[in-house]
C-alpha cells in the first residue's frame, strides 16, 4: 500500500521509516494520485483554513486516510521530536467517536508501556475539594469543531456551561485558561458575567508544544478542585487518572467512557471502573521509535477494510 502526505498538510509528526511511506508537494498531482492511503496531520477544521483544499482534496478522494495527533496522555512525557515521545494515530479523526482506532478491549500491554515510561499515577477517586474546575480550550483549535457546532460560538459555550453550573451547585467555580491565545479567552471573559468565579493564575509547568501538558501549574489547580469540566480538553484525562471526579461535555472527548456526562450530578458525581478505559487508549498512541517500525501503521491496517467501508457507506462525518 502506498501511503502519501502532502507538505504542510503531514507535519510535526514522525513518518514511519518504511519504503511505502512517502511525503510530497501540493504541485506534485502525479504521486498524489498514487497513493493507496493519504497521512495528515490533525484534521481540517478551524486552524487550517490556508491548507483546506488538500485537506478536502484528501477528504473527496475516496480513498482511507491516517490521521497524526498529539498523544492522549502526555503528563511526565518528553517532548517531541524524541524517541520516548508519543503520538496519536487513527483512521479519519482523532476524536474518540468519529476516528477508527481499532482499540477496543485490549489487552494491559501498551497502557503498562507507557504509564511505565512516563511514571503516571492512577489514584483512588476522591471525594473532596472546594470548587469546580472549568478546563478551557484553545479558541481556534480544531478539538472545538463539535463546539462551535452546537453553540456557535466559544462565549455562547462557556456562557451556557456557567449558567447551568451555578444552577446545579453552590461551590466556587474556577477556570483555567488554555496557556495558549490567553488574549482572547480574557476578552471572552469580559463579556460574561463572572460573579463567583476565580481565574486561575497556576500557568507555570505547562510543556509540550501547544500546551499538552498541564505541569506543575495544573497539578495545583487540581489540588483543591471537587471536580473537573470540560468540553474535550486533554486535562480530563489527567483529571481522571488523578481520581478527581470528571465532566465531559462532548462524546468526542477521549475522557468520555469514564465521565459524568450531566452537570445535575456535579453535587453527587459517579465514578467508574478505569481499568479497561487506559488498556484501550493504550493503542491510541504509539512511542517515536514504535512509529519509525511502522508499529501504528500496521496496527491500523488490520482494519483497514472496515476503513474502506466507512467510505464506501457513507458514515465519515
Amino acid at each position: 500500500m502506498k501511503v502519501i502526505g502532502i507538505e504542510n498538510v503531514f507535519r510535526t509528526h514522525p513518518l514511519p521509516d518504511l519504503p511505502n511511506f512517502k511525503v510530497v508537494t501540493w504541485e506534485d498531482k502525479v504521486e498524489i494520485n498514487s497513493a493507496d492511503i493519504y497521512i495528515q496531520a490533525n484534521i481540517m477544521e478551524c486552524k487550517h483554513r490556508k491548507l483546506r483544499p488538500m485537506y478536502q482534496y484528501i477528504k473527496d478522494s475516496g480513498k482511507p486516510w491516517i490521521v497524526a495527533e498529539s498523544a492522549v496522555f502526555r503528563k511526565n512525557m518528553k517532548a517531541p521530536p524524541n524517541p520516548m515521545a508519543y503520538h496519536r494515530y487513527s483512521w479519519f479523526s482523532y476524536f474518540r467517536d468519529e476516528g477508527l482506532y481499532n482499540n477496543q478491549n485490549r489487552p494491559s500491554d501498551r497502557w503498562d508501556q507507557i504509564q511505565r515510561d512516563q511514571n503516571i499515577e492512577v489514584k483512588d477517586w476522591r471525594n473532596e475539594g472546594d470548587y469546580v474546575l472549568v478546563a478551557l480550550q484553545r479558541p481556534g483549535d480544531s478539538s472545538l469543531k463539535n463546539l462551535l457546532a452546537k453553540y456557535k460560538t466559544y462565549e455562547n459555550f462557556l456562557a451556557s456551561i456557567l449558567k447551568d453550573i451555578r444552577k446545579n451547585t453552590k461551590r466556587p467555580i474556577r477556570l483555567r485558561m488554555h496557556p495558549l491565545r490567553r488574549d482572547r479567552q480574557e476578552e471572552i471573559f469580559k463579556k460574561l458575567n463572572l460573579e463567583g468565579v476565580t481565574i486561575s493564575d497556576n500557568t507555570e509547568g505547562a510543556k509540550i508544544a501547544g500546551g499538552g501538558e498541564g505541569g506543575s501549574g495544573l497539578q495545583k489547580d487540581f489540588a483543591g478542585a471537587w471536580c473537573v469540566v470540560g468540553f474535550n480538553s486533554n486535562v480530563l484525562t489527567e483529571s481522571i487518572c488523578e481520581g478527581i471526579p470528571t465532566f465531559s461535555l462532548c462524546p468526542s472527548s477521549m475522557a468520555w467512557e469514564c465521565s459524568n456526562t450531566n452537570l445535575a450530578d456535579l453535587d453527587n458525581p459517579k465514578f467508574f471502573d478505569r481499568q479497561q478505559w487506559l488498556y484501550n487508549l493504550g493503542y491510541c498512541q504509539w512511542r517515536e521509535d514504535e512509529i519509525a517500525q511502522g508499529a501504528p501503521y500496521h496496527h491500523l491496517m488490520e482494519i483497514y477494510d472496515q476503513a474502506k467501508m466507512y467510505i464506501q457507506n457513507g458514515q465519515l462525518r
